[in-house]
């Protein structure tokens, strides 16, 4: 079973689209990472890459492509169609990435993140 990963920068840069950031929960990351570089979508540029975090390595294979699923808020239930048809115009409909774990192992909040090549 892959593991999602998304970033607060990626919430960020579709908070940016549709006016508001949205709730992390919409989207239901394994993984949330802080992630701040020059560009409001990090993960696209992460695939095929190895994450290490903590004691664990990830390998990132694919964007997530995502579905009607991130239109109902946790919070309230309400749907809004908004948020998929943003994701869908604006990034093809992916936000985030997909990974498999490479070495298994222990991670905790705050632990760094490393891009390897």
């Amino acid at each position: 079973m892959p593991l999602s990963l998304t970033s607060t920068q990626i919430l960020a840069g579709l908070g940016a689209l549709l006016g508001q950031v949205p709730d992390v929960r919409r989207f239901r990351p394994n993984l949330l990472v802080a992630a701040a570089t020059a560009s409001g979508f990090p993960e696209d540029g992460w695939v095929g890459s190895v994450l290490r975090i903590g004691g664990t390595r990830i390998r990132l294979d694919a964007r997530d492509r995502r579905c009607a699923v991130i239109t109902v808020d946790p919070a309230t239930a309400a749907r809004d169609p908004k948020v998929l048809q943003v994701v869908a115009r604006a990034r093809g409909g992916y936000l985030g990435v997909y990974g498999s774990t490479v070495e298994p192992g222990h991670i905790a909040v705050g632990d760094p993140v490393i891009v390897e090549p």
